[in-house]
């Protein structure tokens, strides 16, 4: 298993997704930068800390930017065999195809938690700059690191609501249909960000959880991790099944 998941990552070597998905994950801290000077500059007298920059920075890391990018990663990851032409040399060889599906998420575990990583560090480092520049209250290692704690949990529950797009990317053999359906789920996952229904939908429940806003809505919280669950068992369940029947052609 250990030498399958590290096939995985060797095959990255050779890949431009990972800088682009870097680049990717990076525009957060970016945004966060620029809307804090925008912040300062309209309105000098308003004081915010570094708690509030990476509280604010969850909406677009749990609902928004990184969840398009994890997708599209989930679709390159689980499409490149059929893409690439690998699956006729693969199919043959004595890997349990579990194993070899297993192997494929497993990297795809990895590479979210070292985007998250990335993120964090981004905000982490321009927030940084911004409090040797201008100054800002709260600034710390301390709060840094409890936040880091808040996006590994936040982004292991987005983790689990991305397999249904493995399926997807299996199952159309190509990257279109993943990313065509993760920009409905992100459009809807906006339009329910702020509503109570939100916490209910398994690509918003997660940030309900997160932001604990769940409280508020009146959806008990066991309702909203048992959707998130299902979701996942689901997508895995298809993702391992379609990988059984598939066959050389």
């Amino acid at each position: 298993m250990i030498n399958l998941v590290y096939c995985e990552l060797l095959k990255l070597k050779h890949s431009k997704m990972l800088f682009l998905s870097i680049l990717g994950v990076f525009s957060t801290p970016c945004m966060m930068f620029i809307e804090a000077l925008q912040t300062h500059f309209r309105r000098p007298e308003e004081a915010f800390t570094l708690s509030d920059i990476y509280d604010s920075s969850l909406l677009y890391i749990m609902i928004l930017t990184n969840m398009m990018i994890y997708v599209t990663i989930t679709a390159y990851l689980f499409s490149r065999e059929y893409s690439e032409s690998t699956l006729k040399t693969i199919l043959p060889t004595p890997v349990s195809r579990t194993k070899f599906v297993i192997g494929k998420f497993c990297a795809l575990f990895l590479w979210i938690i070292m985007l998250t990583i990335v993120t964090w560090a981004g905000i982490l480092t321009l927030s940084g700059f911004y409090h040797a520049l201008i100054g800002m209250e709260g600034f710390s290692l301390v709060v840094a690191i409890q936040w880091l704690l808040k996006f590994l949990l936040g982004n292991l529950l987005v983790y689990l609501t991305i397999s249904p797009f493995a399926f997807v990317a299996e199952k159309t053999k190509g990257f279109v249909a993943p990313v065509i359906a993760s920009a409905v789920i992100v459009m809807g996952s906006a339009a329910l960000c702020n509503q109570d229904f939100g916490a209910i939908y398994p690509w918003t429940a997660t940030f309900f959880l997160i932001k604990g806003k769940l409280a508020s809505t009146g959806y008990p919280s066991l309702l909203a991790i048992s959707i998130i669950v299902l979701i996942s068992v689901i997508g895995f369940f298809a993702t391992f099944c379609h990988f059984q029947k598939e066959d050389l052609k």
